[in-house]
Order: structure tokens, then C-alpha cells, then sequence
């Protein structure tokens, strides 16, 4: 591998989530969530994978479990934002070229979908990747936990998005696009973001894409056809058993 090609797989995980307390050690199928998000990456294509968390007793779970992890301020207002300090303090020289930032709460999520996205960025004029799939029912759409997405269709191979809300966006579609919280930046796309203030639509919808947008950068989607879910509530637990039981079934 060239190694201006080089990528990593950062995973933020906090402590303190409100909806959900202790999120990233809710175990599924017995193991903690932030494990098997780990584990699903351990099997990418990316050269490293690391969980960047703001917790001691996450730390004590991954060090039993020999996962790699690094232990960021506690301060941070976004998981981008935790896991750049990560990435500064074990990456100084910028030899990862592309950096994945894979939400610690989406613990179904496969290692051959993050690899579509590694090898898409190296020919994209987008600035960052994130993945998106058709959502099926009215329940969905209305669930302000399930993010939404406006785009510009230029192709099938170019989709851009415009804007995400958790609110049912665009209004009046024939087709919903939902988020899957995994994003793959090219590095100075990372720095430029980082260096950013929080921006007024990234506070008021609590999204922090929203910067990227308000400021220029180019977010292109990834369509997929999985049904990943991001873990906010015991509700979505209930949907995530849901969709393994019917992919079983398959």
C-alpha cells in the first residue's frame, strides 16, 4: 500500500449520554456495544482502529479486551471533535491520509460497508463520506432519533447532501433517506472542520454534519441497502434485535 493511502477507523465513545446512561457498555447479545462496534471494525481494511473515549471505566472494558483506545478530554461539544485529539496525539506527522469516524453506538454495522467507503475517498471530489438507506415505514420517518437527509442527485455515483434534520426532510417525498452515523474525511477536510466553531444549525438540529455544510465542505452519500441501526434508546435495542432476527431469517 502507497502510504499516502493510509487510513484509520476512530471510535468516539462518551460517558455521558443523557438519552441512554453509560451507552457505549449497554451490552448486546452480551457483549458491550462499544466492543462490537471494535470488533466489526478490527475486520476493515483500515491500517489502525482505536476508540477515543472521555471515560476511565469505558478504558478498564477495552483494556480487558485488548481493544486500542485513547483517553481524550472531556470536554469535547461533538465525537469529531474527540476523536481529532485523538488523531493529533498519535498522528502528528499526518501519515493517515483518510480518517473514518464510526460512531460507537451503530453495533451492526458491517466491515465490508466502512471498506466501500475507504476506497471510494480516494476518487471522490467530495470532501467527506457518510452512508445513507431508504427508509421503509411512516414510524421512521417521524422518529426524531432517525436523522434525515435532503440531497442533490447528480448521479447515481454523485449524491450530495444538502442538509440533515431530524425532522421528516425533504418535505412531501416519495422516498426518505436515513443517516448512518459513519463518516470517512479526507485528513485536511478533518483539520478544516476541527478548526471550526460550533455553527447555529449544527446546535439548534444537535448535528454536528450540519458545520460541515454551513461552512462549504461537500458531504457525498453512500447508498446502502443494510439496516443499521444507531443505538440512542431502549427503543432502538428492540429495533436492532428486530432487524438481526429478520436478516436470520433471510
Amino acid at each position: 500500500m502507497n502510504n499516502s493511502d493510509k487510513s484509520i477507523i476512530l471510535i468516539p465513545a462518551r460517558i455521558g449520554s443523557t438519552r441512554l446512561p453509560k451507552k457505549p457498555l449497554l451490552k448486546i447479545d452480551g457483549k458491550e456495544m462499544v466492543l462490537k462496534v471494535w470488533e466489526n471494525a478490527q475486520m476493515s481494511n483500515a491500517d489502525l482502529v482505536m476508540i477515543a473515549t472521555d471515560s476511565i471505566e469505558i478504558a478498564e472494558v477495552l483494556k480487558k479486551n485488548n481493544a486500542k483506545y485513547f483517553i481524550t478530554q472531556n470536554t469535547h461539544m461533538s465525537g469529531t471533535d474527540r476523536i481529532y485529539e485523538a488523531l493529533e496525539a498519535i498522528d502528528p506527522e499526518k501519515n493517515y491520509k483518510y480518517v473514518v469516524n464510526l460512531q460507537g453506538d451503530i453495533p451492526n454495522i458491517k466491515s465490508s460497508i466502512i471498506d466501500i467507503g475507504l476506497e471510494k475517498i480516494k476518487s471522490t471530489d467530495a470532501d467527506i463520506l457518510t452512508y445513507a438507506r431508504k427508509i421503509e415505514n411512516q414510524k421512521d420517518i417521524l422518529n426524531p432519533n432517525i436523522v434525515k437527509i435532503a440531497t442533490n442527485v447528480k448521479d447515481k455515483n454523485n449524491i450530495e447532501a444538502i442538509y440533515f434534520s431530524r425532522s421528516p426532510i425533504p418535505h412531501g417525498a416519495k422516498v426518505y433517506l436515513e443517516h448512518i452515523g459513519v463518516y470517512i474525511y479526507k485528513r485536511e477536510a478533518l483539520d478544516k472542520f476541527t478548526s471550526m466553531e460550533q455553527s447555529t444549525l449544527e446546535k439548534e438540529e444537535q448535528l454536528e454534519q450540519l458545520r460541515a455544510i454551513q461552512n462549504s465542505l461537500k458531504i457525498n452519500l453512500i447508498l446502502i441497502d443494510d439496516k443499521i441501526i444507531s443505538i440512542d434508546t431502549l427503543d432502538d435495542v428492540e429495533r436492532l434485535m428486530k432487524a438481526q432476527k429478520d436478516q436470520d431469517q433471510i
